[in-house]
């Protein structure tokens, strides 16, 4: 996905931008660039909470795939609500490159000298051995113990893994007869409601998953975004203006996800509504 690939330059270039200023400018010109700026940190923040939110939920759908725990119309329906994420994320990463764009070209409408860093990519060594037949000859040995004592490992694991079979063929009938019993309560409730009242019962649960993986990232970054803050208010590393904007930015924030956890719980009432139908 190519918001992944963004990311890091996205926040490596937010990092590394530093303005001269070539003359005084009004108050409400630099009241103007500040709320510009906090609204960029702030759209960062919710796109890296996304992108988590997105690995995770791709992560859950791998593991149910890989264990057959889903069926296919269940596959189709996270993919479509896999994709519907992304083309978020993707807007959202284009709305943030507009905004810097927008805070650059009303900074140099200013006389703002904008002086844009990029760091040098770093590329990993990669250390080539040389081999000579007697290295040849001495791996070979290593490889033969190797290949000795993981013949005695398979013979020994061997009879531990048929001793467990039976355990786990006992276990799978006792979940296959849950499995059906549950499928069989799930679909009762289902005949109960109305297709239309279904597909919209659909439409709110995706939102809600999608709203709960950015929502936890949210928290997690809003979490650390707070303790630097008050780490650096122990410590006396910023100045109270600093402190005022970080604090602003954290307010924003929580704010924002204050709303999406609204939007959260309505969703689940309007569910209940639907199921009560």
């Amino acid at each position: 996905m190519k918001v992944f690939k963004i990311i890091p330059a996205l926040i490596l270039v937010c990092l590394n931008i530093h303005f001269a200023f070539a003359q005084e400018i009004s108050r409400e010109s630099k009241k103007q660039i500040k709320a510009q700026e906090e609204e960029i940190r702030v759209n960062e923040e919710m796109l890296v909470s996304g992108v988590k939110g997105l690995s995770r939920i791709k992560s859950r759908l791998e593991k149910d795939k890989s264990k057959k725990k889903i069926s296919q119309t269940e596959v189709e329906r996270k993919e479509k609500i896999i994709r519907s994420v992304e083309s978020r994320l993707s807007s959202l990463e284009r709305k943030i490159a507009k905004q810097k764009e927008e805070l650059i070209d009303f900074k140099k409408s200013l006389n703002i000298v904008v002086e844009e860093k990029k760091e040098a990519k770093i590329v990993e060594n990669v250390v080539v051995e040389e081999v000579s037949n007697s290295d040849i000859k001495e791996r070979e040995e290593k490889l033969a113990l190797a290949k000795q004592k993981l013949a005695q490992q398979i013979k020994e694991s061997e009879e531990a893994f048929k001793r467990q079979q039976e355990a786990l063929r006992k276990k799978n009938e006792e979940l296959s007869k849950l499995d059906n019993k549950l499928k069989a309560e799930k679909k009762a409730i289902q005949d109960k409601l109305t297709e239309e009242n279904r597909q919209k019962i659909m439409e709110f649960e995706d939102d809600i998953s999608v709203n709960e993986e950015i929502l936890i990232s949210g928290r997690e970054g809003l979490k650390r975004k707070k303790e630097k803050l008050e780490a650096a208010k122990v410590d006396g590393s910023l100045t109270k203006e600093s402190i005022a904007r970080r604090s602003s930015v954290i307010e924003r924030i929580e704010k924002r996800l204050n709303k999406i956890e609204r939007e959260i719980e309505s969703k689940k009432e309007a569910i209940k509504k639907l199921k009560g139908a």
